[in-house]
C-alpha cells in the first residue's frame, strides 16, 4: 500500500483540493464516506482565524489489492489514531479508476485545542500501511524507511511484524526506493493536458533502449521532448532535466531512469570527452602566403568604398506561447462537470403523470429519504472481522516455529547448564574428603543458584511463547540477573501453572500438535466472535428492514395525487363546427 502525504496552504484555500476529490472528471466512480465540501472550507476558515501555515492534511492511499469501503474506514481512522487527530471531523472520499480503488483522507490542521502532529509523518505512515498489509494479508510494499519502521515496530511490540518489514530492507550497495515525480508534479501535467505515468513510462522504456546519451537524446527528440542542464546548477552540479518542446518539465533525468547520480555523471564526462568531439577545423592552415595591396588587388576589396556602419538591430519582440487548444477544451469539461453529481444514482422510471407537490411535501420526502439511507446503513454494517483474510495454517504455524526458535535454544542452554552442575553436585556428595572440605556445600550452592535462573528463563521463554500465538498481549519481561530464595515459590507456582506449555517447549514433537491446537483456537474464536456480533446485530438490523418497508410504502403515490393532476386538453375533431 502507498500512502502519499501533502499539506494544503492556507492562503491556497481548499478549493482546488475540494474539486480534485469531490469532482474528478477521469474518476469511474466517487463514494463520499464522511464529510463533505463545506467540512473542507470550514476548516480552511478556522486555520485562516489562528493563523496557521497550512489549513488541510491530505492523505491519499492506493491499496494493491482490492479492499472493501469498511476496510479502508478502518484503515482511516488507524492513521488518525498515528496522528491523534479527531475522525468526527475527517473527510474521507474513495476514488474507482480503471477497475481499482484508492482513497482520500482529508483532515484539519487545527485538532480544536493543538495542532496536528507532523513529525516524521512519512515514517509513521508507511508503519500504519505496514501493518495494515500484514493485517489484511496483502503483499509487502518496500519503502524508503524500512529501517526506521522496523525499529519502531520493535519499540512497540510488534516483534513478528518488525522481521517482516526488516525482511524488505534492501541490501546496503542498492538505492532506496524513491517516486519518480511528485502528486504536484502529476497534477500540473494534467492540468497542462499531459499523462505523466505514461511519459515516464516511454522515457524509461527509450533509456532501456539506447546505448548512450547521444542516442538517448535523438529518442527523446523524435518524441518530442528534450534533455538539458537544470536551471540549479550551484546546488545540483550535473543535474539534467526532460522537458517537452514547449518547455513543459517532465521531471529529472536519473528520478525517471533511476540512475544513480555518480553514473549520470560518468556518461556525461564521457559525452564529453575529446574522442568524442569532433575535430575543429585549424584556419592557420588555409591563409594565403601573398601580401595585397590596392594596386595587385584582383578582388577589389581594398579599393571598394567603405561601407556604411551597421545598422543596429531592434530588440526582438517577446511572442506569447499559442494556446492549446486540447486544454482550453478540457478546462471548460471540467467547469461544466463542476455541477454534475460524480456518482450517477439510478433514477426510477417516470410516472406516467405529472407529480405535482408543495414545498412542505418536497421537504416530507427528502427526510424520509434520509432516514431510508440511515436504516440501510444499518442494514449495510458487518462484524468487525468479518472482511479480515482467513489465516493460512501452514504460513501461521512456520511464522511461530520461526519465531520461537532463539527462545528454544535459550532454554536448552540455560538447562544444560543445571544439569551439568547438579551432576557435578551429586558426584562432590558421594565423595568423603569433597564432604570435609566444603566443596560440596559450595556446588550445591551453585546448582540452586543455577535452577532460580533457569526457572527464571523458563519463565521468560514461557511469557513469550504465549506471545507469539497471540495469548499475551504485551513481550515477554526482561529475564531477572539477580535471583534469591524469595523468587523461588513464584517461580515454582508459575512452573506448575504452565506445565503444558513448558512441556511443548521442552519436547519437539509434543509442540507441533500444541500449535496446530492453538492455531485451531484462534480460527473457532473469530467465528464466535462473528456469530456472536451478527446475533447480537440480527434484530436490529431486522428493526431497520421493516422501518426502510413502511418509509418507502410513505414515498408511494398518495391515493389524492390524481386530483392535483394537470388537465390534458383534448383536441378537437375534423369538421364543420355545429
Amino acid at each position: 500500500m502507498i500512502v502519499k502525504e501533502s499539506r494544503i496552504k492556507t492562503r491556497s484555500g481548499a478549493g482546488a483540493l475540494s474539486r480534485h476529490v469531490l469532482h474528478g472528471a477521469k474518476n469511474e466512480a466517487i463514494r463520499v464516506l464522511a464529510g463533505s465540501d463545506w467540512l473542507m472550507r470550514d476548516a480552511m476558515r478556522e486555520a485562516r482565524r489562528e493563523g496557521l501555515t497550512y489549513g488541510l492534511r491530505h492523505i491519499a492511499f492506493n491499496p494493491d489489492d482490492a479492499m472493501s469501503d469498511d476496510q479502508l474506514s478502518g484503515f482511516a481512522r488507524r492513521l488518525c489514531e498515528e496522528l491523534h487527530a479527531d475522525p468526527e471531523h475527517l473527510t474521507l472520499v474513495v476514488h474507482q479508476k480503471d477497475g481499482s480503488t484508492h482513497g482520500h483522507l482529508i483532515l484539519p490542521e487545527w485538532q480544536s485545542n493543538h495542532v496536528l502532529e507532523s513529525r516524521f509523518t512519512w515514517m509513521r505512515l508507511e508503519k500504519v500501511a505496514r501493518l495494515e498489509e500484514i493485517r489484511l494479508g496483502h503483499a509487502l510494499v518496500p519503502g524508503r524507511h524500512d529501517r526506521a519502521i522496523a525499529k519502531a515496530l520493535r519499540r512497540e511490540g510488534h516483534h513478528q511484524a518488525a522481521e517482516q518489514v526488516a525482511a524488505l530492507i534492501p541490501a546496503p550497495e542498492s538505492a532506496k526506493p524513491r517516486a519518480a515525480y511528485t502528486a504536484q508534479a502529476r497534477r500540473i501535467t494534467e492540468r497542462q493536458g499531459l499523462d505523466l505515468p505514461a511519459i515516464k513510462q516511454l522515457v524509461s522504456t527509450l533509456w532501456s533502449q539506447s546505448d548512450g546519451l547521444k542516442s538517448f537524446r535523438a529518442e527523446l527528440a523524435e518524441h518530442g521532448l528534450t534533455m538539458r542542464e537544470g536551471d540549479r546548477k550551484e546546488a545540483r552540479p550535473g543535474a539534467h532535466i526532460i522537458e517537452t518542446s514547449d518547455g513543459t518539465l517532465i521531471g529529472s533525468f536519473t528520478r525517471l531512469t533511476k540512475v544513480r547520480m555518480a553514473e549520470f555523471r560518468k556518461l556525461l564526462a564521457e559525452e564529453y570527452s575529446p574522442e568524442h568531439e569532433k575535430p575543429e577545423l585549424d584556419i592557420r592552415s588555409t591563409r594565403v602566403p601573398v601580401r595585397m595591396i590596392a594596386e595587385n588587388d584582383q578582388t577589389g576589396i581594398l579599393s571598394a568604398p567603405a561601407s556604411p556602419p551597421a545598422r543596429k538591430r531592434e530588440p526582438k519582440r517577446i511572442s506569447l506561447p499559442r494556446r492549446n487548444q486540447a486544454i482550453d477544451a478540457l478546462r471548460l469539461r471540467q467547469m461544466k462537470d463542476v455541477d454534475r453529481p460524480a456518482i450517477m444514482q439510478h433514477a426510477p422510471s417516470e410516472p406516467l403523470y405529472p407529480l405535482i407537490l408543495s414545498a412542505d411535501e418536497a421537504r416530507i420526502r427528502r427526510r424520509i429519504r434520509l432516514a431510508i439511507q440511515a436504516q440501510q446503513a444499518i442494514l449495510d454494517q458487518r462484524a468487525p472481522e468479518a472482511d479480515w483474510a482467513p489465516l493460512k495454517r501452514e504460513e501461521m504455524l512456520a511464522k511461530w516455529r520461526k519465531a520461537l526458535t532463539p527462545y528454544q535454544k535459550q532454554l536448552r542452554s540455560s538447562f544444560a547448564r543445571y544439569h551439568r552442575a547438579k551432576k557435578e553436585s551429586k558426584q562432590a556428595d558421594e565423595s568423603r574428603w569433597q564432604r570435609m572440605t566444603g566443596r560440596a556445600g559450595k556446588l550445591e550452592k551453585v546448582c540452586q543458584q543455577l535452577l532460580l535462573a533457569f526457572l527464571e528463563v523458563l519463565r521468560f521463554v514461557v511469557q513469550a511463547l504465549l506471545h507469539v500465538v497471540g495469548l499475551r498481549s504485551t513481550p515477554p519481561d526482561p529475564v531477572r540477573p539477580v535471583l534469591t530464595e524469595q523468587d523461588r515459590p513464584a517461580l515454582e507456582a508459575f512452573r506448575k501453572q504452565y506445565d503444558a506449555e513448558f512441556t511443548a517447549l521442552a519436547d519437539p514433537e509434543k509442540l507441533e500438535p500444541w500449535l496446530s491446537y492453538r492455531f485451531d483456537s484462534l480460527v473457532q474464536a473469530r467465528q464466535d466472535r462473528i456469530w456472536k456480533w451478527n446475533k447480537a446485530h440480527q434484530p436490529e438490523k431486522e428493526r431497520a428492514r421493516q422501518e426502510i418497508a413502511r418509509l418507502r410504502s410513505k414515498l408511494a403515490a398518495p391515493e389524492g395525487l390524481m386530483n392535483t393532476i394537470a388537465a390534458v386538453p383534448t383536441r378537437p375533431a375534423m369538421g364543420p363546427s355545429p
